[in-house]
């Protein structure tokens, strides 16, 4: 009996940890021609890290792409960051993800795109 009831417990902590998740996704500007998706990773065995998806709202496709993810508090201040590389390509009105390590939590995320090659196709 005390296994069923651990095991729903522990149901119930997941699906409250997987809403908060969900809710706190949204898309904000990374720059021009860019915007972001993000969220705390809050289950990940790598540590602290906010991940998410970059969506490219150019015509070319972008490679290398670096991005800065700024930690701000509940006043807009940033108080950490973490810098990382979205993985692969990441096509003309596409998107690509992102994983990228901070040093803290907090209560929103402010990414910009710092610099990318542009994929010229022929």
């Amino acid at each position: 009996m005390t296994r069923v009831i651990r095991a729903a417990a522990a149901a119930l902590v997941a699906a409250v940890l997987l809403s908060m998740v969900a809710g706190a996704q949204e898309t904000t500007p990374a720059g021009p021609g860019f915007r972001a998706q993000t969220e705390p990773d809050l289950l990940g065995r790598r540590g602290r890290a906010i991940v998410g998806w970059l969506y490219n709202d150019g015509n070319s496709a972008v490679t290398n792409v670096r991005l800065r993810v700024e930690v701000l508090d509940g006043g807009g201040q940033a108080v950490a960051s973490g810098e990382a590389y979205v993985y692969g390509n990441v096509p003309a009105h596409g998107r690509g993800y992102f994983f990228v390590p901070v040093p803290s939590y907090g209560d929103r995320y402010r990414v910009t795109v710092l610099r990318y090659d542009r994929l010229e196709m022929q």
